[in-house]
């Protein structure tokens, strides 16, 4: 099984630095190394990296072609300067992995970190279900402290006598304000274990929405929405299991200060 993190996207709310590399741990770790580190108390067989140009350099400085004994990959998100300002959203970061992986993968977002029990409740029910799988938790515990500060969630849908996901739900621009009905709903916390298989169903969607959008520029193709459709019309299913322990990430300056704390 791969343990895959994208480390694409430039931080933009963090000033264009990487926040996956700030320092953060006990002996300076930075905050991917005490994710990977995390990661490693399961027994994943390589690590991959979804890069651009700009970051991909950065990234094997850290971690070279083996980490801790496992092998270590890097694939590039490609996209076409010439027609687009940005890449084609997370669907398209996950697609370059078509063809590229033969085992089941754990895709995480790189500047969040789950802590080991998460990474090994998940590995533990992808290698027991062959199936695709998701983790999440109360809505509530992803959501800012400030009341009215707006965020972007994915509500996910889970019928409780099967634990099978039935939907996946973007919701945009909420609050605590705003929306209190929505706080005891469970979330994505973009921990998503798919199968090989999976990702070509993937890429149909992302060329039939790439063919449907020739002249955006700026329009991405989300991972939440096309797994909702594939869920929906059976061409695949999900299992869901709960993360009990508190997630910690990094957005805006200042963030890695508080991780340091708790660490």
């Amino acid at each position: 099984m791969y343990l895959v993190f994208m480390v694409a996207g430039m931080s933009s709310r963090y000033g264009g630095k990487l926040k996956q590399l700030a320092k953060v741990g006990k002996n300076d770790e930075t905050l991917i190394e005490v994710s990977v580190n995390q990661a490693l108390t399961a027994p994943f067989s390589k690590l991959i990296f979804i890069t651009n140009e700009l970051t991909e350099d950065k990234f094997k400085a850290v971690f070279g072609d083996t980490y801790k004994g496992l092998p270590v990959e890097y694939i590039r998100q490609e996209w076409d300067k010439k027609t687009r300002d940005r890449p084609w959203g997370t669907t398209g970061a996950v697609c370059s992995l078509v063809g590229k992986v033969k085992e089941p993968f754990i895709l995480v977002n790189s500047d969040d970190l789950y802590g080991e029990e998460t990474f090994r409740n998940g590995f533990s029910l992808l290698n027991e279900t062959k199936n695709n799988i998701i983790g999440g938790c109360l809505l509530e515990k992803t959501m800012p402290k400030e009341r009215e500060t707006l965020v972007n969630r994915g509500v996910i849908q889970v019928d409780e006598a099967t634990k099978k996901v039935t939907g996946i739900k973007e919701m945009l621009k909420i609050s605590r304000e705003k929306n209190p009905k929505l706080l005891d709903k469970l979330a994505s916390v973009n921990f998503i274990g798919l199968l090989p298989e999976t990702l070509y169903c993937l890429e149909t969607i992302l060329r039939d929405f790439q063919k449907d959008h020739t002249t955006d520029r700026k329009i991405e193709c989300l991972l939440p929405d096309n797994l909702d459709f594939l869920i929906k019309f059976n061409f695949i299913t999900m299992d869901y299991f709960e993360i009990k322990n508190k997630i910690y990430g990094i957005t805006y300056p200042g963030d890695e200060e508080l991780i340091k704390t708790i660490l």
